[in-house]
């Protein structure tokens, strides 16, 4: 019970102040193009501000649509699709490590480690990014290697060519490289390369593709498109050309993994070095899985950290044995006030860190409804990409996405990063560190009176052209 209360605390923590802070990093992208996806009924050609978008697949924000369907369209939309899979990642932990153990006590341990993990508790099991709901899906195919192992059922084959097209459809081609590298250490520690050229293995290999591309031929440019997952998915192993870089990614790479797996790694990494560690033998071919499929991120000396992610239920369970096992009761202890800090922490990090950054970057979603209000009774449209989540803000007022001018035969309002000379500036806003301009298009015979910054009041109706 100690260690559910622990976990229900850790997730409610992950809610403060959630659907408050303004969107950062790559999460106004997921949400831009789910919530235009929606509008358009496009559901198989990304786009963002109306420009195509072929850097991810769909299925992330089909996710996000379905989560619109429930919530309605607001920052929270995009990042309930995370603490969702969040929350699955710590179901499935649970069962696949009381499978393993047969330990109720040990099986509550793997989740509560997972979710207090720092990458998962402080940003990624929550945040809209893809990574928590790749986890989710990696797992799942991890679980099916394992049971191939165990069993020895081909059915296992296809279950995981399943999987495989469902992650290519949420990261691209890194899917294939899962599943190839998870074959491929089943066929080494089995000492057994039939593993990987048998039947049942040539016809998974064949279903994979057809699961991840089938939804290609639906989309406006298939073979650009499929051109474009592949020089995302692999760009960034050029960077391992430059030894420098690559000799300092092998030292720097895995202490930052370390960080990312705080607390636990804390307790963990010590008996390592100090104890004899012994692990069952499902343990000790779930650790060779893990470590043939971080061999991609640890030679690509450009990979961050969040990309090592779906390794993180199973190196939880993991560590779940090592501490439960061989930490003293004193070490135990201390170990669970170091979950019970960390926890506190976040809720304070939720409570006043966050409203903190939120007001230095100008408080966003504050400053679109301000824009919102001005811009409410005509056609609005956004030309610059950088703010695209100040636009998104808007738009969700709106109730329709907020589309680059090039895409809207006539406009009232234009959104941009730059000075437009022929335009009239109605206000200045600053965001995110940048400015932005909001102009409106004027009908001539009339003066144009630029709204005062500091005022905030709308400029009369009558100034501008008609245009809708």
């Amino acid at each position: 019970m100690f260690y559910m209360l622990i976990i229900f605390l850790s997730f409610l923590s992950l809610i403060q102040n959630i659907n408050e802070f303004a969107f950062r990093g790559e999460e106004a992208t997921r949400a831009v193009v789910a919530f235009e996806m929606s509008y358009s009924g496009k559901y198989f050609q990304p786009t963002i501000l109306g420009d195509p978008y072929y850097n991810k697949p769909p299925l992330f924000n089909w996710l996000i649509i379905i989560s619109s369907k429930f919530l309605g369209w607001d920052v929270l939309t995009a990042r309930a699709v995370s603490i969702f899979f969040t929350l699955a990642n710590t179901l499935l932990i649970y069962f696949f490590a009381l499978k393993i153990f047969k330990n109720k006590e040990k099986a509550l341990l793997s989740s509560l480690i997972f979710v207090t993990f720092a990458d998962i508790l402080f940003w990624y099991g929550w945040l809209a990014e893809i990574d928590v709901t790749l986890s989710f899906f990696v797992s799942l195919l991890f679980i099916q290697i394992f049971k191939l192992w165990e069993e020895g059922n081909p059915i296992y084959y296809y279950t995981s060519s399943l999987l495989t097209g469902l992650i290519f459809m949420i990261k691209g081609f890194p899917a294939f490289a899962f599943y190839g590298l998870s074959l491929i250490s089943l066929s080494v520690f089995k000492r057994d390369f039939r593993v990987l050229l048998n039947f049942h293995a040539l016809a998974s290999y064949f279903l994979a593709l057809i699961f991840s591309f089938w939804w290609l031929p639906f989309s406006d440019n298939p073979e650009f498109y499929l051109r474009r997952l592949w020089e995302e998915s692999f760009s960034r192993v050029e960077s391992s050309k430059n030894l420098e870089k690559f000799l300092i990614h092998l030292i720097t790479y895995p202490l930052l993994n370390v960080k990312q797996l705080l607390p636990a790694s804390l307790f963990v990494i010590p008996l390592i070095f100090t104890r004899r560690i012994s692990l069952p033998k499902e343990l000790n071919f779930l650790l060779f899985l893990i470590i043939f499929n971080y061999l991609p991120y640890i030679i690509s000396a450009t990979s961050r950290g969040r990309y090592v992610l779906p390794l993180f239920p199973v190196l939880a369970i993991v560590f779940s044995h090592v501490l439960y096992e061989y930490l003293s009761k004193n070490w135990k202890r201390i170990f669970l006030l170091s979950l019970i800090f960390t926890v506190i922490l976040r809720v304070l990090y939720g409570v006043f860190f966050l409203p903190y950054v939120n007001h230095r970057r100008g408080e966003p979603k504050i400053q679109a409804k301000v824009a919102y209000k001005i811009t409410k009774e005509g056609k609005v449209v956004c030309d610059c990409h950088k703010v695209k989540d100040f636009c998104l803000y808007i738009g969700f007022l709106r109730k329709e996405p907020l589309l680059r001018s090039r895409y809207v035969k006539s406009w009232d309002y234009l959104i941009d990063c730059k000075e437009r000379k022929e335009l009239s500036l109605i206000k200045r806003f600053y965001v995110n560190k940048k400015e932005v301009y909001l102009y409106g298009r004027f009908t001539s015979g009339f003066a144009f009176n630029s709204i005062n910054c500091a005022s905030g009041s709308v400029v009369s109706k009558g100034m501008f052209k008609g245009s809708r």
